[in-house]
């Protein structure tokens, strides 16, 4: 073997552990993230609160621990604030949803019953051979509707019994966002002090590019994701649709999603529409699935350029990567490491791989 080929052996072998090494953080990460949830929320709090505290703190000349509880009341409650009037709402046409399953569980009985008659027809026609498994599927669609139906109080139940967690998460993390804050440069330094010295200068400017690219890759999600929840509610609004904030806050949150996005639930509402005869409401759907995702697609790769500067196609590859890997929390866990990965390669990790 000749130099050139052992020294591209070499590298390719680099690489490859490199990546694997990776996943296997990645896979950790997915797995076990449910321990430092709490910690992570404080994080990202503390990144909002941070901007805010330094305001104060040179503008109002407020002492440290003043400015980081006055900060937080304001970044934070307002977010609480915001949030609880949403679920309150959301309670309110959920239990509406309740109280009115009865109404639309007959409706959709009498739907499906008009379409079967419908196809009785051609059903009929059908060859006995292929008409077995046919019913076979019927019969397991409507077994499987009716347990998702019966599902919902025990889902409910479920929901009330995480309340008491996740109160205590919200607690925990609220705590952990006030030393974060208060301390940012001292747990910074501690982090930093554990390399060595020569690295110092080098992990300072690594630790400002990354955070600088992931809080523009949040910031960009987040405009995104409001982006596409006004518009959602502002359509279902216009088209005076029944439970429109409950329905255009899940569209928005869907709206994160990289292509399908609104149209996840949007499309299968006007499908739904068409077939009970709201040949309006339908067509009304579709153009607002079609608003939101031309708006989406042209605002996105611009936020994400000025915010983060990576390449749109890269963050939809590493959204859908971290989503088969490790469920839902690889949708943040995908980009989150190509940010790494792109911070890693601007301080020159990879110049020897």
């Amino acid at each position: 073997m000749n130099d050139i080929m052992k020294s591209f052996f070499i590298r390719t072998m680099k690489f490859i552990v490199f990546w694997l090494v990776i996943a296997f953080v990645i896979y950790l990460i997915g797995r076990y993230i449910y321990l430092f949830v709490p910690f992570i929320i404080a994080l990202a709090l503390t990144v909002m609160v941070n901007p805010l505290k330094k305001l104060l703190m040179k503008r109002f000349h407020l002492p440290l621990m003043l400015a980081v509880l006055l900060a937080m009341v304001l970044e934070i409650g307002s977010i609480c604030g915001i949030i609880i009037i949403l679920i309150a709402r959301l309670f309110r046409e959920i239990q509406d949803i309740s109280l009115n399953l009865p109404e639309h569980s007959k409706m959709a009985q009498h739907l499906f019953i008009n379409w079967l008659d419908k196809l009785e027809t051609v059903y009929l026609q059908i060859p006995p051979s292929y008409a077995a498994p046919i019913n076979k599927s019927i019969s397991g669609l409507v077994d499987s509707i009716a347990n998702s139906f019966s599902s919902i109080p025990t889902l409910f139940g479920k929901i009330v019994v995480v309340v008491p967690e996740m109160i205590i998460i919200i607690v925990i993390a609220l705590v952990a966002t006030y030393f974060m804050a208060k301390g940012t440069p001292r747990y910074v330094k501690q982090m930093i002090a554990i390399f060595p010295e020569e690295w110092h200068m080098n992990l300072e400017e690594l630790g400002k590019d990354f955070s600088k690219a992931f809080m523009g890759f949040v910031r960009a999600e987040i405009i995104v994701c409001l982006v596409s929840l006004v518009l959602s509610i502002a359509g279902l609004l216009i088209l005076h649709t029944k439970y429109a904030i409950m329905m255009g806050t899940v569209t928005g949150i869907f709206g994160i999603l990289p292509v399908l996005g609104v149209g996840i639930v949007l499309v299968p509402w006007a499908f739904l529409a068409f077939l009970t005869g709201k040949t309006f409401l339908a067509v009304g759907l579709l153009i607002l699935t079609g608003v939101v995702s031309i708006i989406r697609h042209v605002i996105e790769p611009k936020i994400l350029g000025d915010n983060v500067g990576l390449d749109p196609l890269l963050v939809l590859v590493s959204m859908y990567i971290g989503l088969a890997a490790t469920g839902l929390i690889g949708l943040f866990l995908g980009p989150f490491v190509l940010i790494a990965y792109q911070s890693l390669k601007k301080a020159g990790v990879f110049r020897n791989l």
